[in-house]
C-alpha cells in the first residue's frame, strides 16, 4: 500500500515540530486553531505517514549537526562524571585543609539534562511507530504544564487524578 502523501499544513506541522517537540504549539505555529491544537498535534503524531516524514527530518538534522544521540548522552555522562571529581582545598600555605570541592552546577546541569532524555521529569506523551519514536510534550491549557497533572490524550489510560 503506497503512504499518503502529507499536505502542506501537515508538513509544516513537522518542521515546526522538530524546532521544540512540543505538539499543541507545533500545530498553531502549522496554522491549526488553538481551540483544537493539542487534539490535532496527538492525532497527526498516530499517523504513521507523518511520523515517517518526522523520523526523516530528525535523521537530517542528526546528519547535519554531525553528531548523535548517543554521542551527547556519552559527553553528558562524561562531563557528570568529571564534575563530581572531588577537588582537595589547600590553605595559603599549600596544606590541605581536609576539605573537598566539587562542581556541582555542573553536575547537577548534566544529571537533568540525562533525566530529561530519560523522560524522568517531565508529563509526556509517547507516540510509537516500528520507524520511529518519538516523545512530545503536551503542556496543559493556559498554565504551561504547572497543574503537574499528566494529560493522556489519544490514550486508554485513565486520568489518575
Amino acid at each position: 500500500m503506497a503512504k499518503k502523501k502529507l499536505n502542506e499544513r501537515q508538513k509544516k506541522f513537522c518542521y515546526e515540530l522538530t524546532k521544540d517537540f512540543c505538539g499543541a504549539k507545533a500545530a498553531i505555529r502549522a496554522g491549526y486553531s488553538k481551540k483544537t491544537a493539542r487534539s490535532i498535534a496527538a492525532e497527526n503524531l498516530t499517523k504513521p505517514n507523518i511520523s515517517a516524514f518526522i523520523a526523516g527530518l530528525i535523521n537530517k538534522q542528526e546528519e547535519s549537526a554531525q553528531i548523535t544521540v548517543s554521542e551527547i548522552i556519552q559527553d553528558l555522562k562524561l562531563l557528570k562524571d568529571r564534575c563530581m571529581q572531588e577537588i582537595q582545598v589547600f590553605n595559603k600555605k599549600g596544606e590541605p585543609t581536609g576539605e573537598y570541592q566539587f562542581d556541582s552546577a555542573g553536575a547537577n546541569r548534566s544529571l537533568e539534562l540525562l533525566g530529561k532524555h530519560l523522560a524522568m521529569f517531565t508529563d509526556k506523551f509517547q507516540v510509537k511507530s516500528d520507524d520511529l519514536h518519538i516523545t512530545v510534550t503536551i503542556e496543559n491549557e493556559g498554565d504551561g504544564g504547572a497543574s503537574g497533572k499528566p494529560e493522556h490524550i489519544g490514550s486508554n489510560v485513565p486520568d489518575q487524578s
